[in-house]
């Protein structure tokens, strides 16, 4: 049973607030003193935007490449899309996930760890009726898998864990296994429950039924990959070789081009500009000698003189024009 204070110790309480004998009588008692964890916030828990946009395009690949795997393995029309990306703690995580559930632990050679898989019942379950010959029939009822059906759901996550290892090829060579499966999230603890991960949400149609196909990434992970992103974000800025150099200057031949010949820019008031008519001749800054100058495009790019040739007027180029 709670105690209830009477007036007096209500006073004292306050009274040795006021005059902080509360944390002296502690100190004379011998509390233990608070620990000092030191935290440096360069390495904080946290993914980068710019990595957080790779993953999501990364994924966005593999989501094309699973509606295409899927459709052919039920024979049936998937349509895949990535719903959302976010970070978020693994408790997190595994509680906004239904019970039962299908879930697998995916491990990552050679990395030392594991991603997670999560499938809602509203898809295994229809998965399954397809795969046995069925028209894709949802459960009424919310149970857990049987042995049986989680063993023919595993080549639905074979599938997936193929596509995933060609959509991380561009990042780095992975190899992804399965090290477990089963009906309750809670029994697969892939990282601590206060570790942050990137918990990837892509939203699957098959026929009138639809629902979540879930992937959890540990951050850990992805950090130890930073370098792996950082390096394809430079290869695709590198510059084309010679024969992609080749392969552009035969598509561009055919392309046609302006050609223009221009004298210097001469000014003139706005007057003298308001004041001109047909007929009137305007003196300009240039020399009958003074090179006139080829552009390309409206850009000069050749230096030379206007000639006759053949009873037209020409160019004749001197030198390239340099800036």
């Amino acid at each position: 049973m709670d105690k209830v204070l009477s007036q007096e110790e209500i006073n004292a309480l306050f009274s040795a607030m006021s005059t902080e004998d509360i944390s002296l009588e502690r100190q004379e008692k011998g509390a233990v003193a608070q620990k000092v964890t030191s935290f440096d916030f360069h390495r904080a828990d946290r993914i980068s935007q710019d990595q957080m946009r790779a993953i999501h395009l990364l994924h966005e690949h593999f989501g094309r490449n699973f509606a295409s795997s899927l459709s052919a393995y039920l024979r049936a029309f998937v349509d895949v899309t990535l719903a959302s990306l976010e970070q978020a703690s693994y408790s997190a995580f595994i509680k906004s996930l239904p019970d039962p559930t299908l879930f697998a632990s995916l491990g990552m050679r050679p990395l030392d760890g594991n991603i997670a898989l999560e499938l809602n019942p509203s898809l295994a379950f229809p998965m399954i009726d397809v795969i046995l010959g069925g028209p894709g029939r949802a459960m009424s009822e919310n149970r857990n898998l049987t042995e049986i059906e989680l063993n023919i759901i595993e080549g639905v996550i074979k599938l997936a864990m193929r596509d995933l290892q060609t959509a991380w090829h561009s990042v780095v060579d992975l190899e992804f296994f399965m090290e477990g499966k089963g009906t309750k999230p809670q029994m697969f603890q892939i990282v601590s429950p206060a570790e942050t991960v990137i918990a990837v949400h892509l939203e699957l149609k098959i026929g009138e039924n639809s629902g979540m196909l879930n992937l959890c990434i540990p951050s850990r992970l992805l950090k130890l990959l930073r370098s792996k992103f950082d390096q394809q974000w430079n290869s695709r800025r590198h510059k084309p070789g010679n024969g992609e150099s080749m392969k552009i200057l035969e598509l561009i031949k055919p392309a046609p081009v302006p050609l223009g010949c221009e004298i210097n820019e001469s000014k003139v008031t706005m007057d003298d500009l308001l004041k001109i008519s047909p007929g009137d001749v305007i003196e300009l800054s240039e020399r009958i000698g003074d090179p006139v100058y080829l552009c390309v495009g409206g850009v000069a790019k050749f230096v030379g003189k206007i000639v006759q040739r053949r009873g037209k007027r020409a160019f004749e180029i001197t030198e390239r024009y340099v800036c």
